[in-house]
């Protein structure tokens, strides 16, 4: 449990020993602030034969096992490739194992990650377990949106949110992390926590200096848009998945900013502000407007089944086509 998720932790062992926790759960909340591990935190908590106030002891059978990732009592279900969607057959298996006699403390969780991942069937599939769920059965559902669930699904959950840390929390976890350059990281990763930190392990400074300077060259002719967006999707989505796109954004941004008079110290992206004012004089506000309306259009369909590849190209092609005065 991070520190910033007590207040969540405290509400649902209070109504777990209360008699009043839900049987079906939806962890829901800004990526990159750890809802993931919280659900299997208190996962671990509900199966453990002697639980602590605060975490699971770590030393019984349940825990042993869990540890091992050899709980029966423990599952998880995602989709079976990253960025795909949990299918039916998925949950029908699910369902089955289920059925059966939990083992340990007569109790049995579940997690769904990320639970807007399901697809209408998979949705449709899960929800008579939600309606008449298993005794001593609880499904958690951990979601980023949960708009993109089902109503059904939803209203058949307790929905729990998961409030982003403020700034001065986040930045003291990340020193205890050792995290170099967490203020940056954090501005970077719009003040997730985690994000930041997955930024800074998985060299995403360097990341982001390559993308940056190669959107520079496209502004200055120096680079082919279609080859580029190969390298993007490469060196960049592959590691980082869509945080490329937002960094875009945090560019633009910055651009209209200085194209409506705001300062240095306004920006997103100080450390590149002397490149940021050069390609601000380049060009005018209404056409970065209509670049800002191609990238939030594009941010809107990688959630989709398009091809992230063209999305890409397409606004690479938008961005090195822009009308420059020189």
């Amino acid at each position: 449990m991070y520190p910033w998720q007590a207040n969540n932790w405290n509400t649902l062992v209070t109504s777990y020993k209360n008699n009043r926790l839900a049987h079906g759960l939806l962890f829901h909340g800004t990526s990159g602030i750890g809802k993931n591990d919280f659900a299997v935190e208190f996962a671990h908590w509900l199966l453990c034969e002697q639980p602590l106030a605060e975490k699971a002891c770590g030393e019984c059978k349940s825990c042993l096992l869990i540890n091992a990732e050899s709980n029966p009592d423990f599952i998880m279900l995602s989709p079976e490739e990253t960025g795909k969607a949990i299918k039916v057959d998925q949950v029908r298996g699910l369902i089955d194992k289920i059925s059966l006699t939990s083992h340990g403390k007569n109790q049995r969780v579940i997690i769904i990650t990320p639970a807007d991942a399901l697809n209408a069937n998979a949705s449709n599939s899960l929800l008579k377990t939600l309606e008449e769920p298993p005794a001593n059965t609880i499904i958690i559902l951990v979601s980023d949106s949960p708009s993109k669930l089902m109503a059904t699904i939803r209203s058949r959950t307790q929905m729990i949110r998961f409030d982003m840390p403020v700034q001065e929390q986040s930045l003291a976890w990340l020193q205890t992390e050792n995290v170099e350059n967490a203020d940056l990281v954090l501005k970077l990763s719009a003040g997730a926590p985690l994000a930041a930190k997955t930024m800074a392990d998985d060299e995403g400074l360097q990341i982001r200096d390559q993308l940056f300077k190669n959107w520079q060259e496209l502004a200055n002719g120096q680079a082919d848009a279609l080859e580029s967006a190969a390298m993007w999707l490469k060196d960049g989505f592959k590691i980082l998945d869509n945080l490329p796109l937002q960094w875009v954004s945090s560019w633009i941004m910055d651009i209209i900013r200085l194209l409506q008079g705001g300062h240095i110290e306004s920006m997103a992206n100080a450390d590149y502000a002397k490149t940021l004012q050069n390609l601000a004089g380049q060009v005018d506000l209404k056409s970065v407007y209509g670049l800002l309306d191609r990238l939030n259009d594009t941010i809107r369909l990688t959630e989709t089944s398009a091809n992230q590849l063209m999305l890409i190209e397409g606004l690479l092609l938008h961005w090195a086509g822009l009308k420059r005065t020189k």
